[in-house]
C-alpha cells in the first residue's frame, strides 16, 4: 500500500501529503519496513506512531486520524485492498459535493465479492449486515449507507476531529459508531464506489474458538453503541 500511495502522490504533483502510518502494537516487522520505505523513498512527511500494546483497528484510526494535520484525511487499510486510485473520487465528492466524508463502498462489488469471498468471509459478512439492520445502527441522515466496513474514508479536518474526538469502540465494529456520530452532528457523506480485491495474508483467525470470540465480540460492541447512545451514555455534542 505504501509504494502505490506514494506512486499516486508522484503522479499527483499538486497534492501536498504526509504519510501516517499506526503500528498497533506490532509484533512483525511492520516497524522496519515503514522505516526502512521512508529512508529509501527520502520521505521526510512520513510519520509512525507506536501504540505500546494491542488495542484494535479502531484505537489506531482515532489515534492517527488525531495526529493528522492534513486539510483531508484518508483513512487506508494496509493491505491495499482498495486501488488508491479511487481516491480522486473521494476528493471529488468533498470538494464538489460539498461532503464531509466520502465513503469507498463495495455495495456494487456484492454479488461479485460473494462469489470470490471464502465460505466463512461470507456467513462473517452476512451476519455482520443481520445484526446491523436489526439493530437498527445505521438510521438517521445518513440511512442510505450500505456499506460502513470498508476501510476507505475520506474526511476534512473538521469532520475527523468531531467524529474521532468521541469515538468509543476500538475493534472492529468501530466503523459503525463512525457513522452513528456522523448522523448526530448531521455531517454530510455521500458513498463512492472503489475497486477492491480480497487480499491474501489476512490477519484474520478463521479457528472455530477465535471466529466464536471475534463474532461476539462485535456483536457485544454493536448492542452496546445501540444502547449507550440512545440512552445518552454516550454522547458528542460538546464539539
Amino acid at each position: 500500500m505504501l509504494q502505490s500511495t506514494l506512486a499516486y502522490t508522484q503522479s499527483n504533483p499538486q497534492l501536498t501529503y504526509e504519510f501516517c502510518v499506526v503500528s498497533d502494537g506490532s509484533t512483525d516487522d511492520t516497524e522496519a519496513v515503514v522505516t526502512k520505505f521512508y529512508k529509501e523513498n527520502n520521505i521526510l512527511n512520513g510519520r509512525l506512531i507506536r501504540l505500546v500494546k494491542n488495542r484494535g483497528k479502531g484505537a489506531a484510526i482515532k489515534t492517527g486520524m488525531l495526529q493528522a494535520k492534513g486539510a483531508n484525511r484518508l483513512m487506508v487499510d494496509a493491505d491495499g485492498a482498495t486501488d488508491i486510485s479511487c481516491l480522486k473520487n473521494m476528493f471529488f465528492a468533498i470538494e464538489t459535493g460539498k461532503n464531509d466524508i466520502a465513503i469507498g463502498s463495495r455495495a456494487h462489488m456484492a454479488e461479485e465479492s460473494t462469489a470470490k469471498r471464502s465460505p466463512m468471509r461470507t456467513l462473517l459478512m452476512r451476519g455482520f449486515h443481520f445484526f446491523v439492520n436489526i439493530l437498527r445502527i445505521r438510521g438517521g441522515v445518513n440511512a442510505t449507507i450500505k456499506d460502513t466496513q470498508c476501510g476507505f474514508k475520506l474526511f476534512t479536518a473538521s469532520a475527523a476531529t468531531a467524529i474521532f474526538s468521541h469515538l468509543h469502540l476500538e475493534r472492529w465494529a468501530f466503523d459503525l459508531e463512525v457513522i452513528a456520530i456522523a448522523n448526530i452532528k448531521g455531517l454530510k457523506m455521500q458513498e463512492i464506489q472503489v475497486v477492491w480485491e480480497e487480499i491474501d495474508g489476512s490477519k484474520l483467525d478463521t479457528g472455530r474458538f477465535s471466529l466464536l470470540i471475534n463474532a461476539v465480540t462485535m456483536l457485544r460492541d454493536m448492542a452496546c453503541l445501540k444502547i449507550c447512545y440512545v440512552l445518552h451514555l454516550w454522547n458528542c455534542s460538546d464539539i
